[in-house]
């Protein structure tokens, strides 16, 4: 039986604008401690404007409604004057060059990331075996052009694990990526998160990916959240015109039942 100690995030009756147009409205849904839930919406649905709110960001939409507690700290958005600030919460764009300076070693910019997370940017034997857990080689004097994007994508993971986040957002995961490669990037991850009790958001417009990896989906249009339930139950069935047209025009059946492993290509 879950309990309220179980939960990480919870979002009550957000809404959000741009000027007097609602971009976000009414989102209601929560996280569980080391639970993966995707979040599944095409392209105008607010995810990204979403994922700015659960990150503190109140630009270019202002959250004017609702609030958010993660990790037993909430954030009232009716009070504008009150701060909100997401530790404990990591996130990986979509694409690998929104992440890197191309003109920068990635030793260089691996050790940025963790002197502004740790406050040191010496080398650890943590980090290493982290770096060896995503099956990176070692960074030396590489630049981002010389490694593949599925091991630049994972070294972006590695960043956001740096500072032993409760919660890891991945935005679009599988965009930017091989098919192949995609899955198994989601592969380490997942295993990471399951070995450390991290808790992942999914965000994507593929629902087949929500069926593959995600105990919960929610499915969001138009701003809001239409529907979110058990993975399987809202594919198998779901309850609305929009869930409907997602689970006809997705293969997601075949992807649920793909083997659990998949390993790690030399890239």
């Amino acid at each position: 039986m879950q309990t309220d100690a179980d939960l990480l995030l919870k979002v009550n009756h957000l809404s959000a604008r741009i000027g007097r147009q609602v971009i976000l409205d009414d989102i209601n849904f929560d996280v569980r401690r080391g639970e993966c839930i995707a979040l599944v919406g095409g392209s105008g649905a607010g995810k990204s404007t979403l994922l700015r709110c659960l990150m503190g960001l109140a630009r270019p939409a202002i959250p004017f409604q609702g609030r958010i507690a993660f990790d037993g700290v909430t954030r009232s958005f009716a009070n504008a004057s009150q701060r909100y600030k997401a530790d404990g919460l990591a996130f990986v764009p979509q694409n690998p060059d929104h992440g890197f300076d191309p003109l920068k070693r990635l030793k260089w910019q691996w050790q940025q990331a963790a002197r502004l997370i740790t406050g040191s940017k010496r080398f650890t034997a943590t980090q290493q075996s982290l770096l060896s857990e995503l099956g990176l080689e070692s960074l030396e004097r590489r630049y981002p052009h010389q490694w593949s994007r599925g091991m630049q994508q994972r070294l972006l993971v590695g960043m956001a694990l740096i500072a032993s986040p409760r919660l890891l957002i991945l935005d679009e995961p599988t965009s930017a990526l091989d098919p192949l490669i995609a899955a198994q990037v989601l592969q380490l991850v997942m295993r990471h998160a399951d070995e450390h009790n991290i808790a992942l958001l999914i965000v994507t417009h593929d629902l087949a990916l929500a069926a593959r990896y995600a105990a919960r989906t929610a499915i969001m249009t138009t701003g809001r959240i239409v529907e979110l339930g058990e993975t399987r139950s809202l594919l198998s069935e779901p309850r609305t015109a929009y869930g409907q047209l997602l689970a006809r025009n997705r293969d997601w059946n075949s992807v649920v039942n793909l083997q659990s492993s998949v390993p790690v290509a030399a890239e």
